[in-house]
């Protein structure tokens, strides 16, 4: 699975979906948690971009968020397997953003 992909040839970003199946938590919840951020601060938005998924021919709210975002979510996330996932959606993070910033010349 990839953790990280890359929007608008430039933002690199997870979604809300990712996160959900990562940290084993209903996305619906992972969805609220978003939505509480951002009432509790206006600001916390920025971080966070709503779009949609299909699911058995419905569409479903989800969000993309950068680093930051995904940072401000996960936060609050505690036990032994969400400091594993942390790690690795931030080593996916920093590498993500290394290939855009040095992309392999093509060979001849």
């Amino acid at each position: 699975m990839n953790l990280v992909e890359v929007k608008n040839n430039q933002i690199v970003v997870t979604s809300s979906l990712k996160v959900a199946e990562s940290f084993g938590k209903q996305h619906q919840h992972v969805i609220r948690a978003i939505e509480n951020l951002a009432v509790q601060n206006g600001t916390a938005k920025n971080y966070f971009f709503e779009s949609t998924h299909e699911n058995r021919g419905k569409r479903y709210k989800m969000y993309y968020m950068n680093r930051d975002g995904f940072s401000l979510l996960v936060m609050g996330f505690t036990g032994k397997k969400a400091i594993e996932w942390k790690i690795k959606f931030i080593n996916a993070f920093n590498e993500m953003e290394e290939a855009l910033k040095h992309p392999k010349s093509a060979a001849p």
